[in-house]
């Protein structure tokens, strides 16, 4: 059996539950033939990474698949770059708010993800469910764990790939800018599957 890295992350910013979590605890421990480990990483620049690393040293993963949270989308987002750039538009659980730094010095600008991002997505649409292809994955921690993960399994086996969760019903006014648990989990569940 192969061994799948989930990763999600905790609450920040005014928000008090992070639905990319949520999505994990729900899945099941075996997805077609991965097992999955799932982890929680905190949202702060520097340490999220590193925990994964960690990790994923221990697991000897051949996916690492990370995921986080995006309040501006109904759609599950299936990123396909990470940027060589930490830029905070909301402090980490740290009160940190690096802007216009790169991750790591003298390191490409860009890697792609290694999933088959555009299979994946293309499959998953022409089923009609609500998945889009974005191409970063912004400039906060997300990016951060993204960019480190993809520069530290370069040319290696292990694929690495991001994914980006709506917000849930109980987290917003109007349940129209939010997707239910069960049916994010679904999805995620679908794109493991297809991996």
């Amino acid at each position: 059996m192969k061994s799948l890295l989930l990763t999600a992350f905790d609450p920040f910013a005014h928000y008090t539950m992070n639905p990319s979590w949520e999505v994990v605890q729900a899945l099941p421990e075996t997805i077609n033939n991965y097992h999955i480990h799932k982890l929680r990483v905190p949202n702060i620049f520097g340490l999220a990474p590193r925990l994964l690393l960690e990790e994923a040293q221990r697991v000897q993963p051949d996916v690492i698949l990370m995921t986080g949270m995006n309040s501006g989308t109904t759609k599950i987002d299936i990123n396909l770059a990470a940027l060589n750039i930490k830029d905070a538009l909301i402090e980490d659980n740290m009160g940190r708010r690096p802007w216009n730094e790169p991750i790591l010095a003298d390191a490409p600008a860009a890697y792609f993800a290694t999933i088959p991002v555009h299979e994946i997505v293309r499959s998953l649409r022409a089923q009609k469910l609500p998945v889009q292809l974005e191409f970063a994955s912004g400039g906060y921690v997300c990016n951060e764990i993204f960019y480190r993960a993809a520069h530290a399994y370069a040319g290696t086996t292990t694929k690495v790939g991001f994914v980006h969760v709506p917000l849930l019903p109980e987290m917003v006014f109007d349940e129209r800018l939010a997707r239910p648990l069960e049916e994010t989990s679904a999805i995620l569940k679908a794109i493991i599957e297809r991996l």
